[in-house]
């Protein structure tokens, strides 16, 4: 099967280099632990989690960005990222700092859609795409790096408002993947955003804990999540969804480094 990335810079492979906007990772010491020591556009000093999802599962070594047009026909047949380090599920996010939405995301996804179909044939697209598996990482810059960070959605919603809101789009993009015959999907949900190293370093001046209403800002929006995930697929005929909890994970390392 395939293997496609959506959301932010979890997924994002090097998407942002294509764009013009500030948020980028293509210089050092991004990519310093990186094959061949150089920065790819991937945020992190080496590998980031598609790679390892598709190198895990035997499919190739790392999971390309969409916008290279480098890819050959194989790697699209073995899926992209279409992920962009920055964005949100609220397009106010993604235009606050010049990056894909997810909007246009799942409209690249449909030109993707039409490339394979033009290679491999309509049934077998459709085969494709049924089996294929979907990642989504999504909701961590809505949070902040615009509820938390600006005064324009905080003037429209308290904070369940805005989970409901978010979650409302998020609903809606899910059926549209669906629509274009996506079948299988995880969803990565939000880290504890307090325990985030900026949030702390911002908090350094109080205790430099964790910022205990950001962390139930992304709780109870990743609770909401699931719920809207649960109803999906009871809603839509054969849509297998799970759930892979970063939340606990990140708050595992947070309240427990000895095991790490």
């Amino acid at each position: 099967p395939a293997v496609l990335f959506f959301g932010d810079s979890y997924g994002d492979p090097g998407n942002n280099d294509f764009l013009s906007t500030l948020i980028r990772s293509n210089f050092l010491p991004y990519g310093k632990n990186f094959p061949g020591q150089k920065p790819t556009g991937r945020f992190s000093d080496g590998k980031i989690m598609p790679d390892y999802i598709v190198a895990g599962l035997g499919i190739k070594e790392l999971l390309p960005a969409y916008l290279d047009k480098n890819i050959t026909h194989q790697g699209l047949l073995t899926g992209v990222s279409f992920s962009s380090a920055g964005t949100g599920l609220d397009n106010l996010t993604a235009t606050t700092l010049a990056v894909i939405p997810v909007w246009q995301q799942i409209e690249n996804f449909r030109k993707y859609r039409s490339r394979i179909t033009a290679l491999a044939g309509q049934e077998n697209a459709t085969a494709l795409f049924n089996r294929s598996l979907l990642f989504i990482s999504i909701g961590t810059n809505d949070f902040i790096a615009n509820y938390f960070r600006q005064l324009g959605r905080q003037s429209q919603f308290n904070v369940t408002q805005f989970q409901d809101f978010l979650v409302q789009i998020y609903s809606t993009y899910i059926e549209d993947l669906y629509r274009l015959d996506v079948r299988r999907i995880a969803i990565i949900n939000v880290p504890p955003l307090g325990c985030l190293p900026l949030e702390r370093t911002l908090s350094l001046l109080q205790t430099g804990n964790c910022a205990k209403d950001k962390n139930e800002a992304a709780a109870g929006f990743n609770s909401k999540v699931a719920s809207m995930m649960k109803g999906l697929t009871f809603k839509l005929p054969g849509l297998r969804s799970v759930t892979l909890d970063y939340y606990s994970l990140v708050m595992d390392l947070v309240t427990s480094p000895q095991k790490y």
